[in-house]
């Protein structure tokens, strides 16, 4: 781990591609030493109602306040729910990519998906998932593009949505937003010969949005004249391809920041084999810093590296604890330094405290300082059995009930859940399927103990061999879950956070 510089560094500026715009629209008085005792003891009791009612509010404000930041489904009493699917390939040499919506509720949805090309006409289609039910839609079906975004919208609440990518160059899986946001944040990305990264910026609403960019390379921040006051036009897909702004960089964070209205905005990170590491991940970026992020999964092996991206978007530097739950054994935390507007990278394998071959969580902490944003990147090559890339966002939130949608357990996909408790309470999580109407628990994974402060991977093949398995699990104590599916016999890391419930 070492600090980035922080120079300045010119580059060219060309042209910024934005898809054509549909014009419909989307979407206690003080107490005197004279008062009677009696009084006196009200008052008291009055101030501390108003005390504790201040703090249950500030409570209340800060989890509304995450809620916003993170993919979180509608209550089953929402009239209505809309998600915002990032942008993925359509079909073509990066492969194919799919909407699925799962119904973790009691009653059939239905609604309307919007696709958004890169180029080309704004296209709608009717959409409905049964109870307890899943949908799959190709986006090939709905538009012909090289990319596209979507956005779901639905009359109640209880489904969660992913886009999931197949092909030649890998599998990829990743949360939609539940809401728009006017900032966005990716930890990760690089620019060098052997690979690709492509920003598409998704304005599902009526009015345009204006749009600051900054990139912190290994080189210092850049902010490239054509992405400062960016237009992104309403109701269309704006793609900004990296490599055209800083070239050849191993490192580099980006920052989304609307002066007037709100975006989602992913990422498509690529690399084509010829350095070595090949794969494809499509991720939604982070709406905000965070002070937690927490990563159930984890695993130093032969052919498989494991590194965490911790940025810094502030203007001051942030201090940072890094905390391992070891599926064996104990590990002291790492405290961390991370310069204003800049990175670091925690390899894994060259920290001595992360043994090999020992399944571990991850927590990452903001202990002083600006908040930040932490991607994990994982890349898996032989004679590791995983191969293939993926980088996700850690968890936010942790919650009572999540939800998965994408994935398969059969004889091409190894599936797993990981739960890590990072409370002071042992958790017992049940897991169930999501089977068309039904919801039977997963083989024997009812009631199983999560030790406080520890994790539990459950392997879904060991229970069930299925081509679709979105599931809901339960817990009896907030937990965080992530859901990974591993391509058997192919390249494909598909390592994605669940999607809690309110």
């Amino acid at each position: 781990m070492r600090r980035r510089k922080n120079k300045a560094a010119a580059r060219r500026e060309p042209s910024v591609r934005t898809a054509s715009a549909d014009p419909r629209a989307a979407l206690a008085p003080p107490r005197t030493p004279r008062l009677p005792a009696i009084a006196v003891l009200a008052g008291l009791l009055i101030a501390g109602g108003v005390i504790d009612r201040r703090v249950d509010r500030a409570s209340t404000e800060s989890a509304s306040s995450i809620n916003a930041q993170v993919p979180i489904a509608a209550p089953a009493s929402a009239r209505s729910s809309a998600w915002f699917c990032p942008g993925a390939p359509v079909a073509g040499p990066m492969g194919e990519g799919s909407v699925v919506v799962a119904n973790a509720g009691s009653r059939r949805l239905t609604g309307t998906l919007t696709v958004f090309p890169e180029r080309g006409d704004v296209r709608r289609a009717p959409i409905a998932v049964g109870p307890s039910g899943r949908t799959v839609v190709r986006l090939a079906d709905v538009v012909t593009a090289t990319f596209a975004s979507a956005l779901i919208e639905l009359d109640g609440g209880e489904a969660v949505a992913e886009v999931s990518t197949a092909g030649a160059m890998g599998d990829s899986v990743a949360s939609c937003a539940s809401s728009a946001s006017s900032s966005w944040y990716f930890a990760e990305g690089v620019t060098t010969r052997d690979a690709g990264e492509v920003l598409l910026a998704l304005n599902p609403f009526p009015d345009d949005a204006v749009v600051d960019v900054v990139f912190s390379t290994e080189e210092g921040t850049v902010s490239p004249q054509a992405l400062t006051g960016l237009l992104v036009r309403g109701q269309a897909l704006t793609l900004i391809n990296v490599g055209d702004f800083v070239q050849r960089r191993e490192s580099v964070s980006a920052s989304l920041v609307a002066r007037t209205g709100r975006l989602v905005v992913s990422r498509i990170q690529t690399f084509d084999g010829s350095a070595g590491r090949k794969g494809i991940s499509v991720g939604l970026g982070a709406a905000a810093p965070g002070p937690v992020w927490y990563f159930p999964e984890g695993l130093v092996a032969e052919g498989l590296s494991e590194r965490f991206l911790v940025y810094n978007p502030g203007a001051t530097e942030a201090q940072v604890e890094v905390s391992l739950a070891l599926e064996r054994g104990e590990a002291e935390p790492l405290r961390l330094t991370i310069p204003r507007e800049s990175r670091l990278a925690v390899v894994a394998a060259d920290e001595s405290r992360i043994p090999k071959n020992v399944a571990h969580a991850v927590t990452v902490r903001s202990v002083e300082g600006p908040e930040v944003v932490v991607e994990r990147a994982v890349d898996g090559a032989a004679p590791s059995s995983r191969t293939g890339l993926s980088i996700s966002l850690g968890a936010r939130l942790p919650a009572l009930r999540w939800a998965t949608a994408a994935g398969a357990a059969d004889d091409t996909s190894d599936h797993w859940v990981i739960v890590q408790n990072p409370g002071d309470r042992p958790a017992r999580v049940t897991l169930n399927l999501l089977a068309d109407g039904s919801t039977p628990a997963v083989g024997s994974f009812t009631s199983v103990e999560v030790p406080a402060g520890q994790r539990r991977a459950l392997h879904v093949n060991e229970a069930l061999k299925r081509a679709a398995v979105p599931m809901l699990l339960t817990s009896t104590v907030e937990v965080v879950v992530e859901h990974d599916i591993y391509r058997l016999r192919a390249p494909g890391l598909g390592m994605s956070p669940a999607i809690p419930l309110r």
